[in-house]
């Protein structure tokens, strides 16, 4: 069983990162020509929507990851009946949040104007709207079945999929945008690929389980639903908040500054978002296996592959911080130009975001894996009013450096030390004080690697070109390796997966 289990998550993360890394190379491509053809304004308002629709999904409520948890269980114990009415009761919960998302969608339609002070010409906002809505809703009514093959950690079977729709998508996406020259196709034709690709993985899903019922009549027994009610009041919380923090930024900018703006922030956001999603995919990808581990594995070993997780999530976050502080405006300019930079102090804050928010992701996985979501419920939201309200307070004096210093702020003040406090009394049933130690120790390797390689990096002064910025960045990955090399020769942690890293290559070349 371990063994299966830690070969599953090996196929996982390595088909979730192959795939996120494609997508997020054809998403930048795409959106390189949707600037160059649409403008920032459009951009802006791509983004805006895309911030609207993510905080109306908060009426999801969490119920995937309660239904997540709850199916770990009866997979492993290959209970099909009981998985059978547990995805029936998931099916028809996830129609009636279509329709609200649908409802709530149409009530803030004529809003829209408030919202966006300075709408782009030629434009009907609220058909692009109501595109956006329907390519939300729809999701609710026709994906529900993924949540059955990842509980099973065997979602690496849907990546050629994937893959196919994918690219399509993209390709179509870019001739829209040359030949055409329209937003609404460029919208419309992700809304047909997607639903296309919907329902093949829907088909393929209901073939690999043939001995699974989605139309089942029985009723979830009262323990079980109550589980997934005490699951998901904890959760409601914890979505709100997140959506607040994540979804709200855009918000703010386009009502208090203006679209333009909202695109620039949108370039370097979707930059760090990409490269977050690339790494969390990997997060994602250990989440069912973990839930096995905490059925089958005691908490003594449970900690210990908690602690190696949490280390590479600090050696690669990291490794992407500081990459993008001391290299991201170079990439932007060559990119786009000069006039879509942001300042080096609001890029910094961006990056302590996305290390603060990636560290995050280890934490979050082992509390989806064990359903611990009612200890902590109130916590987000706080952070969402802590984050709201230092915004506020500083988009005028600031601007966008005010927005996400509030971010900043909300991270720190509470689920920076909050979440792991969880994870160890409830999960690990021991104390938090080694992870805080070890927490401050990899931020002061982080302070000091980012200030020595930032001074390195400022002494070159080549002339700035495609050719000049991947020497860059060899330059920063080979400084990168070696200081931190250095710094944890030591570490049982990265000696583990240095050990690791040389058997998964002798391993392939000995496939081949």
């Amino acid at each position: 069983m371990k063994a299966e289990r830690t070969e599953k998550s090996i196929l996982n993360v390595e088909s979730n990162f192959f795939l996120y890394a494609f997508r997020s190379v054809m998403m930048f491509i795409v959106r390189t020509f949707f600037i160059k053809v649409l403008g920032k304004d459009v951009l802006g308002l791509d983004g805006l929507y895309t911030n609207i629709l993510l905080v109306l999904s908060i009426t999801e409520l969490g119920i995937s990851n309660a239904i997540n948890f709850s199916l770990y269980k009866p997979l492993s114990q290959k209970d099909y009946d009981k998985v059978s009415v547990l995805m029936s009761f998931y099916k028809k919960i996830y129609r009636i949040i279509g329709f609200i998302i649908i409802v709530l969608g149409l009530l803030i339609l004529p809003f829209l104007g408030k919202i966006i002070v300075e709408a782009p010409n030629n434009l009907n906002i609220y058909i692009i709207f109501l595109l956006y809505l329907f390519d939300t809703a729809n999701l609710y009514f026709i994906s529900y079945k993924e949540t059955l093959i990842l509980a099973d950690q065997n979602n690496y079977l849907l990546t050629r999929t994937n893959f196919v729709f994918y690219l399509l998508m993209y390709l179509l996406q870019i001739g829209g945008l040359i030949f055409f020259k329209s937003y609404i196709l460029y919208i419309v034709i992700r809304i047909i690929v997607s639903l296309v690709q919907r329902f093949a993985i829907n088909k393929f899903i209901s073939q690999k389980y043939q001995m699974i019922s989605f139309n089942s009549k029985k009723k979830v027994n009262d323990k079980d639903l109550k589980i997934i009610k005490t699951n998901v009041k904890g959760l409601v919380f914890h979505r709100v908040g997140n959506y607040v923090i994540n979804g709200t930024d855009n918000i703010i900018i386009s009502a208090f500054l203006n679209l333009a703006t909202v695109g620039m922030y949108t370039n370097y956001l979707s930059i760090t978002m990409m490269s977050n999603s690339l790494l969390a995919s990997s997060y994602k990808a250990i989440t069912a296996s973990f839930g096995n581990l905490i059925a089958m594995e005691d908490k003594g070993m449970q900690e210990q592959v908690f602690q190696k997780i949490n280390f590479a999530g600090h050696l690669l976050y990291g490794f992407v911080t500081i990459a993008f502080i001391v290299l991201i405006n170079k990439f932007v300019e060559i990119w786009l130009g000069s006039d879509y930079l942001l300042s080096q102090i609001t890029i910094t804050v961006i990056c302590i975001n996305f290390y603060l928010d990636g560290m995050k992701q280890c934490i979050d996985s082992i509390k989806d894996a064990a359903g611990v979501y009612d200890q902590d419920k109130y916590v987000p939201i706080l952070q969402a009013i802590v984050n709201i309200a230092v915004s506020l307070i500083l988009v005028k004096p600031l601007g966008v450096l005010g927005i996400v210093l509030g971010t900043c702020v909300s991270h720190i003040v509470l689920p920076v030390w909050n979440r792991p406090y969880i994870i160890y009394k409830h999960v690990f049933n021991t104390s938090p004080k080694n992870y805080y130690i070890n927490y401050v120790k990899n931020i002061m390797v982080l302070v000091i690697t980012t200030f020595l390689i930032y001074y390195v990096i400022g002494l070159l002064k080549f002339k700035l070109n495609i050719l000049t910025f991947i020497v860059y960045c060899i330059i920063y990955s080979i400084l990168y390796l070696v200081i931190i090399s250095i710094i944890y020769f030591k570490n049982a942690n990265y000696r583990f997966y240095v050990g690791l890293f040389y058997n998964r290559i002798k391993k392939k070349l000995r496939g081949v």
